[in-house]
């Protein structure tokens, strides 16, 4: 199992578990479903999104849903 948590300096905000690796799908399902819903536009409480360069990170469903 693998855990996708959203941490903020007051804990985590979101989290999905998925039984083996993570894939991207499972990071645009997360973003969508789970965290994105919660975030805010700058410079609002939870609104800055920091992801390292992991290629699961990249794609053009990933960069739509953060730029809606």
């Amino acid at each position: 199992w693998t855990i996708l948590p959203a941490v903020t300096e007051g804990g985590m905000i979101a989290a999905m578990t998925c039984k083996g690796s993570v894939e991207r799908v499972h990071v645009e399902m997360f973003l969508k479903w789970d965290l994105l819903p919660v975030m805010n536009p700058y410079p609002a409480p939870y609104s800055v999104l920091i992801l390292d360069n992991a290629k699961i990170h990249h794609g053009d469903l990933i960069h739509q849903l953060c730029h809606e």
